[in-house]
């Protein structure tokens, strides 16, 4: 009976292995095709975005520093506190520039953006920004005629900017191809299957972006839609499969 019920283990083991590694290969089309069902699935609401919310402000030539903050007041918070934050600023300042970051004093600061979190942390790092590009006013700008590479190198120098936020910036702003990974991101793409739960964020970003082929309209779109998916669908807690149109391609339901 044992020695039965042994051989009958190995064979799912082997078997449901076997089946894994057929189904769950992941290649352009494949991740193509997350884009176009996910398009149908979701209707994306961008003012959800504080990317939204700082594009919308800008007028003309783009106010790098602004949209800049926008990110770093999401870090660590919804985009909905962040929004708040961002908004409490715009009326604080009238208008954010590393000028004017500059010069205001922290605790007004502090209290604009205290409802994104890390208030203390983030009026740092803005006041640090804020003396970086006063010594090099076109920091930012300049990132414009660098490549990817160059470019992403010379976010992460400045303070306040991990990984996320810097990959965040070329992609949405810089229009340039990578692909920023939150933590719905991350979920969702390792319940798929297009990673494996041990691999790191640039494991994960490297391999959507030679998937799809340094193509940036689709890597914005995947970026938005994963994030979409996660927040409503595939939830940290109590996933919502029966309901998921990606269970076709879902390695979690093998």
């Amino acid at each position: 009976m044992l020695h039965s019920l042994y051989r009958y283990t190995v064979f799912r083991m082997f078997y449901m292995s076997e089946s894994n590694s057929n189904v769950c290969i992941w290649n352009e089309s494949r991740i193509r095709k997350i884009i176009e069902i996910l398009f149908k699935t979701h209707n994306v609401d961008l003012d959800e975005f504080i990317l939204k919310n700082a594009l919308d402000k800008v007028h003309g030539v783009p106010n790098y520093f602004e949209i800049l903050t926008a990110i770093i007041l999401s870090q660590n918070t919804s985009d909905r506190n962040a929004i708040r934050a961002f908004n409490n600023l715009k009326t604080v300042l009238k208008e954010i520039t590393h000028e004017n970051i500059a010069i205001v004093d922290e605790s007004v600061l502090k209290s604009a953006i205290r409802v994104a979190g890390l208030a203390n942390r983030k009026s740092r790092i803005l006041k640090e920004l804020a003396v970086i590009l006063q010594k090099n006013p076109h920091y930012l700008k300049d990132l414009e005629r660098m490549d990817v590479k160059e470019a992403r190198k010379r976010l992460l120098e400045l303070p306040g900017v991990g990984l996320k936020t810097a990959d965040v910036f070329l992609l949405m702003v810089l229009k340039k191809p990578t692909f920023p990974i939150d933590t719905h991101i991350n979920r969702v793409v390792k319940r798929l299957g297009i990673a494996s739960s041990s691999d790191g964020y640039e494991d994960v970003r490297m391999k959507i972006v030679n998937y799809l082929s340094n193509d940036i309209d689709s890597l914005a779109a995947l970026h938005l839609l994963l994030i979409v998916h996660g927040r409503r669908i595939c939830t940290a807690r109590k996933p919502r499969c029966y309901h998921c149109t990606l269970s076709d391609l879902c390695c979690r339901n093998l």
